[in-house]
């Protein structure tokens, strides 16, 4: 194949990925597999015995796998991931194992509505919150549904409404990992820990008293709602401190370099990585408000990634990487809408729903200053995140599941991030049979843009030893 017909190829997958998905994170990660496909063509380092007809499996494979691993990241946060590319530890392919743990700690929140408005992260999903809606949708019979009919009363736009704020923190995110290198293969392990809190909570009503309906609704309803939330459904509106373990991540990972005889560009770096995420994470507390699961709220998934590395002269790199993860659908205990008007943190209703999870695509892209003065390296990244909305079905149940899934909660959201990374690697100090090679990262994340998302900006340190 000659170069014009590759780019030729190139601009026709590109047009096709946009015509049939409409998604830029699925264009880009075409854009690599024939990318990476055009640089196994023309580099020398293939020319070590990878034959054509591998190449355009290769091609096929990747392509078909950009679409079949699609899934989500269940809650709109950026929760450390410790085999994030932007700030895990490279491989230095001078000994078989590396293990290394991460820590941070949030310093900031950003949060943002449906139309990147920065808000509290109690408003993520809704402008305030209506209690008046809260009590609809259930029987006449019911003591919910009796509560109703006494307070006869209609929504104005003010009587029964909240405004919410809170102090929502990240108080730590740790990580332990284990990698095990075999030549272009390496097998890995990942498990993070969560503390978080949610505090300083407050509902203030915006009832009037302007008549007989206002006054019924704050005495029955309002005046103490946390009560009456609590003994209605079970539901805390109170402030919480969680802690404990995320997901167990496992990959497996294939990477090389072809070096590349140019003025400029002296070398390609290509991997993908697959695996399976297993649900030890803390799900999701239906019983208390934005209390988020440290994983895939008790669902498995499949983790798939593609990465594009470049090596321009001795000092500089840049690269980027797509992610993908399926997330198998999973049935549990879950809240629900059972009014149109219901507000997402006032649901009463909880029923055994069976949740598809929506596509969360994660798009890194990076350049690196690589060691500029013995081992110390500087890498400046972009992250963007986009997730998908997610669906439920309630099967044969009272309740409507047309209605449930009008829960703002289930909508796509999105995240961008910028990501420095200062690290150091002590291998440079060393001897070449050393025992060890030390290697020290500071980075920090900083979130600066979203939709329906509550972000953390966090600091924090990499520590990993390769032996």
């Amino acid at each position: 194949m000659k170069r014009r017909p590759c780019f030729k190829v190139l601009f026709v997958v590109f047009l096709l990925s946009y015509l049939f998905s409409g998604s830029l994170v699925s264009i880009c990660l075409s854009v690599i597999c024939i990318s990476l496909f055009c640089t196994l063509h023309f580099c020398d380092g293939c020319r070590r015995g990878m034959k054509r007809r591998t190449y355009f499996k290769t091609l096929f494979v990747s392509i078909v796998l950009s679409y079949l691993f699609s899934g989500s990241l269940v809650f709109a946060m950026n929760l450390l991931q410790p085999y994030d590319v932007l700030i895990r530890p490279p491989y230095t392919d001078r000994k078989r194992f590396q293990v290394y743990a991460m820590v941070e700690h949030g310093v900031a929140n950003l949060n943002f509505d449906e139309d990147g408005r920065r808000v509290d992260a109690l408003q993520i999903w809704n402008p305030d919150q209506n209690a008046l809606a809260m009590l609809n949708g259930f029987p006449a019979n019911s003591p919910i549904g009796q509560l109703r009919q006494r307070i006869d009363a209609d929504d104005d736009g003010t009587r029964g409404h909240f405004d919410v704020s809170s102090n929502f923190n990240l108080d730590i995110s740790a990580a332990l990992a284990a990698r095990y290198f075999l030549g272009a293969w390496s097998f890995s392990a990942y498990l993070p820990f969560y503390r978080m809190q949610l505090k300083d909570v407050q509902f203030v009503d915006k009832t009037e008293k302007n008549n007989d309906a206002d006054c019924r609704v704050k005495e029955l309803l309002t005046n103490d709602l946390f009560a009456n939330v609590k003994k209605l459904g079970d539901l805390d509106l109170s402030g919480w401190k969680r802690g404990g373990p995320g997901d167990l991540t496992l990959l497996i990972e294939w990477f090389d370099n072809f070096p590349q005889a140019k003025p400029f560009l002296k070398n390609v770096g290509i991997n993908w990585y697959s695996g399976i995420s297993l649900p030890t994470g803390l799900r999701r507390d239906e019983d208390k408000i934005f209390a988020i699961p440290f994983g895939n709220d008790g669902a498995f998934a499949l983790p798939f990634g593609l990465g594009l590395n470049l090596t321009f002269g001795e000092y500089v790199k840049a690269g980027l990487d797509v992610q993908l993860i399926h997330t198998f659908d999973n049935t549990r205990n879950r809240r629900i809408k059972t009014d149109l008007n219901q507000t997402d943190l006032l649901l009463l209703q909880k029923v055994d729903a069976h949740k598809d999870f929506g596509l969360t695509q994660k798009f890194s892209l990076y350049v690196e200053l690589y060691k500029i003065i013995k081992g110390l390296s500087c890498k400046v990244g972009y992250q963007f995140f986009k997730h998908g909305e997610d669906v439920l079905f309630l099967g044969a149940n009272a309740f409507s599941s047309e209605i449930a899934n009008t829960t703002q909660n289930l909508e796509d959201w999105t995240a961008h991030q910028i990501v420095t990374n200062f690290s150091y690697d002590f291998a440079e100090h060393l001897d070449e049979d050393a025992a060890v090679l030390p290697y020290l990262g500071l980075f920090a994340r900083v979130p600066f843009n979203g939709k329906r998302s509550a972000l953390q900006r966090t600091v924090g340190i990499t520590f990993s030893v390769d032996f």
